[in-house]
């Protein structure tokens, strides 16, 4: 499965490691910084490509031909990202955890032929998962 992934900060850059390091993905992450996709190092299954994030135009040439796209980038950008998706007919997972963006979203989802997912984040979801093995400790 190709996935693109976009945003090279902390989180996207941890979950690109995953994902790839996984050997069931052929992951390709996107952002604007060089420096930042630099940081990944290299690694089988992993590639880089430097793209202006919150260009309609080069998100599209990005997607297109992925099987899917998880958003790892500033929650303003989320709903342009998800409209070039559903233009590329990629799947599509968001971290974003914003209220406007997630009804964009989900409209944009309706009759689309994928998936949307929107708020995948951190919270609630896996820190609810830390939180019950932090708990685990105590009597």
């Amino acid at each position: 499965m190709r996935i693109t992934l976009l945003g090279a900060g902390h989180i996207g850059q941890t979950i690109a490691r995953w994902l790839a390091d996984c050997g069931d993905y052929d992951v390709t992450v996107v952002d604007r910084d060089p420096a930042a996709l630099e940081r990944l190092g290299t690694r089988p299954r992993l590639a880089t490509r430097v793209a202006a994030t919150d260009d309609a135009q080069q998100l599209l040439a990005v997607l297109r031909g992925q099987d899917a796209v998880l958003n790892a980038l500033p929650y303003h950008l989320a709903t342009l990202a998800a409209t070039q998706a559903r233009e590329a007919r990629c799947h599509y997972f968001d971290l974003t955890e914003d209220v406007a963006a997630t009804r964009a979203i989900q409209r944009l989802a309706e009759g689309a032929p994928t998936a949307f997912m929107p708020q995948c984040g951190l919270a609630p979801g896996f820190i609810g998962i830390v939180a019950h093995h932090l708990a685990q400790g105590f009597d």
